[in-house]
């Protein structure tokens, strides 16, 4: 077996882990912090506001230290990172604490023990499979959310959510910590390998590093994060808010775990097809398929009223839409910018995809607030995903993708 699903192996454990609480179990902890703490939605909201703003600063230094030094240490200290810190939040005495706790910490895990250096290791070890590998690695954070929401939910039943965090704190450095260190390596050369044979590659395809002004001055650059930062804003904002979602519909907090776990199962499936379709189809084409289903997903979650029916409808569509953008938006990346660049470009893009989520938390969590409802919410956050179609009619994308 080739040696690259190894990397494969260990970026889907570590997504698995960080993924799928950051994005997908984190909500289930709000109507807890709600209670003990005597809160609005708009201050529990601060958390996520806190970590996207952080992810400014962070995430262009963790794409430059990619390149530069073992993906294998970035990765082992983000888990490191996000244990210490669940166990912190665990211990806050109030909510501007936890607030800071999960901004500061949950941050720093995600950009260095997930998405950035595992999509830039496993770019590295795959050239024609290179999108379904990273469609593989993907489905980590689809698996974490189907497992997590359901493991979390069962231990706040049981206990309290600081029990709850405790115990997940445990489980990542008893499962995740070593498979960060024992499978992952970021480059062939680390084991004196080579890259996945290309038979399509040529002289003139060859890689070269990019400066980070090489990759700003880009128009596609642009393009591509700002149609990302629109439809994953939504996303995100979506995803945190699933349980209050589901509660303020009528129902308890165990639908709002039922329609994260459906979205992560079609995230899965999402990402098989997406990642397959990467490595055969236009790229362009297949990130706006998944824009549209986005939409599909907002405008169903608005109008869903007290059917949970529909509310299930639009969780299967968001899920195959986000499973469509991790495995396409890294072929994307790779496609323009190469590999040797590829950890600089995903740390220069993640600052702009986070200066368009940023504000979407706290506009959820002020809209509901005042008007009692998540519809405007949900029809705002599809407008802007019909934008950020409009702004990919530009992009260009080279032929074939660098090999070196």
């Amino acid at each position: 077996m080739f040696y690259g699903w190894r990397i494969v192996a260990g970026a889907f454990t570590t997504q698995l882990f960080i993924v799928g609480f950051f994005t997908y179990a984190a909500s289930l902890l709000i109507p807890h912090l709600q209670r003990e703490f005597d809160v609005s939605l708009e201050q529990v909201m601060y958390g996520m506001t806190i970590g996207t703003f952080t992810g400014l600063v962070v995430s262009p230094v963790a794409g430059a230290l990619v390149d530069r030094m073992s993906v294998r240490a970035i990765m082992v200290a983000g888990s490191l990172a996000f244990a210490g810190g669940l166990a912190l939040m665990a211990r806050s005495a109030n909510i501007t604490q936890y607030v800071w706790c999960f901004g500061l910490t949950m941050t720093l895990a995600n950009c260095f023990g997930a998405m950035i250096p595992a999509a830039a290791a496993v770019s590295r070890w795959f050239t024609v499979n290179r999108g379904r590998a990273l469609g593989i690695a993907a489905i980590g954070t689809s698996a974490g959310g189907a497992l997590l929401p359901g493991l979390l939910e069962f231990w706040l039943e049981t206990g309290d959510w600081r029990s709850a965090l405790d115990k997940l704190a445990l489980c990542v450095l008893l499962v995740m910590t070593p498979a960060a260190f024992f499978l992952v390596r970021g480059r062939p050369e680390d084991v004196g390998m080579a890259p996945e044979h290309d038979p399509h590659a040529t002289a003139a395809g060859a890689d070269s590093a990019l400066s980070a002004k090489d990759i700003l001055s880009s128009g596609n650059f642009w393009y591509v994060g700002i149609s990302l930062g629109l439809v994953l804003g939504a996303y995100s904002a979506v995803l945190s808010n699933l349980t209050p979602y589901a509660i303020a519909a009528g129902f308890d907090g165990g639908a709002g775990s039922t329609l994260i776990m459906v979205l992560a199962v079609f995230g899965l499936v999402g990402k098989l097809i997406f990642g397959s379709a990467a490595d055969r189809l236009n790229l362009r084409s297949a990130l706006w398929l998944a824009e549209a289903l986005a939409i599909a997903a907002l405008a169903l979650f608005a109008f869903a009223g007290d059917s949970f029916t529909i509310m299930l409808a639009a969780a299967i569509c968001m899920g195959l839409a986000s499973g469509g953008l991790l495995p396409v938006w890294g072929a994307i990346l790779a496609r323009l910018f190469g590999l040797k660049s590829y950890g600089l470009a995903m740390g220069l893009v993640s600052p702009l995809v986070t200066l368009c989520v940023l504000p979407t938390f706290v506009l959820v969590g002020r809209l509901v607030d005042t008007y009692g409802t998540f519809v405007y919410p949900m029809l705002v956050f599809a407008v802007a995903t019909l934008c950020a179609m409009a702004i990919l009619l530009p992009l260009r994308l080279p032929e074939h993708a660098a090999t070196t």
